[in-house]
């Protein structure tokens, strides 16, 4: 199943990325692990909030289209898989910005919320809180049920309840101590991010 799209790959470089998100904090998170990946501090970016995921699926054209006319040249929709079916959210996600006007595109789906993509470097969690004991995870992130309150609750336990985590706050902390690798082996949701982000040149 095809991931996302590019076109026109060799005629120019990516000058500005958008990102449809459903809320701040996972722009930021987005944001700060793609500039990693491209090892770029650089980049352009743009983004539109949804507040929600029922308004961002409501308006994600809307977005894509307002996103192209700000200047950007890709653009990736972000939305957590929650309880959602995998295939049937995925279709539907694509389908809302096929007509967009920005050839390059990519839908990402964090199984089931973007939190549990930190779940995958349990030693930049304790490093990041600077926590008494190293988280323990059962399983691999993107099947651990209620991934944002297994972190949380993890968090406080091995602060020994001292820390209260608030994903609108530590999110983008989080992001920026995490080891890629481990989240490109544990991951395959971000694994998928990071094949379309790679694949272009940038300005």
């Amino acid at each position: 199943m095809s991931i996302g799209r590019k076109e026109g790959l060799r005629m120019s470089k990516i000058k500005c990325i958008g990102i449809i998100a459903e809320d701040k904090s996972d722009f930021e998170t987005a944001k700060i692990l793609i500039k990693r990946i491209l090892n770029k501090d650089n980049l352009t970016f743009k983004k539109a909030v949804g507040n929600g995921c029922g308004k961002l699926r409501r308006k994600a054209l809307d977005y894509a289209i307002d996103l192209r006319k700000r200047g950007c040249d890709m653009l990736i929709l972000i939305h957590d898989l929650d309880r959602n079916t995998h295939r049937t959210l995925y279709e539907e996600l694509t389908k809302k910005i096929e007509d967009a006007p920005i050839n390059n595109k990519f839908v990402c789906i964090p199984i089931e919320e973007i939190e549990a993509w930190f779940l995958s470097d349990p030693e930049s969690i304790k490093s990041t809180f600077r926590l008494a004991r190293k988280p323990k995870f059962h399983g691999r992130p993107e099947t651990i049920s209620s991934p944002k309150e297994t972190l949380a609750e993890q968090i406080y336990l091995c602060s020994n309840k001292s820390t209260i985590f608030l994903n609108t706050r530590h999110n983008q902390k989080l992001a920026e101590q995490i080891s890629l690798a481990l989240l490109i082996e544990k991951c395959e949701s971000f694994l998928n991010l990071h094949s379309f982000v790679t694949q272009f040149e940038y300005r």
